[in-house]
């Protein structure tokens, strides 16, 4: 009976961290070129999109329509971000800058120069007061939102920065990068704090940090992706993807921290448990590679892009 009672208390634990099942909703047409970006609206309404045809589309999450388009880079958009209130939507480019829209206007409201090297990636800080923006060149820049004006460059990567994100508490700030290192920055003096190592070494493609600020995940060349402990710079060993997937490209966390949700260069989208480390799930889309990934606030709803010049929108099954 003691032995009955327990199998009954631990399966609907196992139960309800399981990723949710998810069902193709809607195809958003109207790029030109690859989709390499996504992001949702803090309130999951909106959804951005950047493409390598130099520009940033906002989308009506619930019925799929194009709200507008916003322009201003003159080379392939490779990061799109919103602000924590919603108000603003930052695009990172190969021309070197960073733009800040209004998101309900469209108006341009800055534009960052300055740095010789691609954008590979844009992040605002949990408060909003900050935006920064990884390069090809190795270093990190980080901006001032209301001022529009460059606050301060981190340096210590040797090649190219492909994806930054910031810890729940703004107070960090996380890079992966082309020299197969992790770090983990100081916002505030611009100095790294530790390096996050595993014994295997692999280009660093995309992190995502988990909801608590305990944990980053990271997606590499290594066609996987690997857990690492934020407040120790441990990391466990890479899980791999599997079914011959070369690389894993863009990640990110659901809201509750239980599940990862990542894209390959094969057209897979799989749902990683994150208590167990290893896949939960997949979902297969045309084969095509999956360049961006998001998350929607209330974990209902995927957005990816691909090389098939559009996104689409990935609805929970009840």
């Amino acid at each position: 009976m003691i032995r009955l009672l327990l199998f009954l208390l631990v399966i609907p634990r196992f139960c309800s961290a399981l990723p949710p099942q998810f069902e193709l909703a809607r195809t958003l047409t109207g790029h030109q070129r690859f989709v390499t970006a996504v992001a949702f609206s803090p309130s999951g309404q909106q959804l951005a999109t950047g493409s390598w045809d130099g520009t940033v589309k906002l989308w009506d999450v619930a019925s799929g329509r194009e709200i507008r388009t916003l322009t201003g880079h003159t080379m392939a958009v490779t990061s799109v971000a919103f602000s924590p209130d919603g108000k603003l939507v930052a695009g990172g480019s190969d021309d070197t800058t960073v733009i800040l829209w209004d998101a309900a206007s469209g108006h341009l409201a800055h534009k960052f120069e300055g740095d010789p090297s691609y954008v590979t990636a844009v992040a605002f800080s949990p408060d909003g007061a900050l935006v920064a923006a990884s390069t090809s060149h190795g270093r990190i820049k980080v901006f001032d939102v209301a001022h529009g004006e460059l606050v301060r460059t981190l340096e210590g990567h040797t090649m190219t920065v492909h994806t930054i994100a910031f810890t729940p508490d703004g107070r960090s700030l996380i890079s992966g990068s082309r020299d197969q290192t992790l770090k983990l920055w100081d916002v505030a003096s611009g100095k790294i704090l530790r390096s996050l190592e595993s014994a295997e070494r692999f280009l660093i493609y995309s992190v995502a940090v988990s909801p608590d600020g305990r944990r980053v995940a990271a997606a590499s060349s290594g066609g996987g992706i690997k857990f690492c402990e934020i407040a120790t710079g441990e990391c466990g060993k890479i899980e791999v993807l599997g079914n011959g997937q070369p690389y894993v490209f863009p990640i990110a966390y659901s809201p509750d921290g239980k599940w990862v949700v990542s894209g390959s260069g094969r057209g897979v989208i799989a749902l990683w448990d994150t208590g167990t480390g290893k896949v939960a799930g997949r979902v297969q889309g045309p084969s095509i590679a999956v360049e961006a990934i998001a998350v929607s606030p209330d974990g209902r709803w995927l957005a990816s892009g691909g090389d098939d010049d559009n996104a689409k929108l990935w609805r929970a099954l009840p």
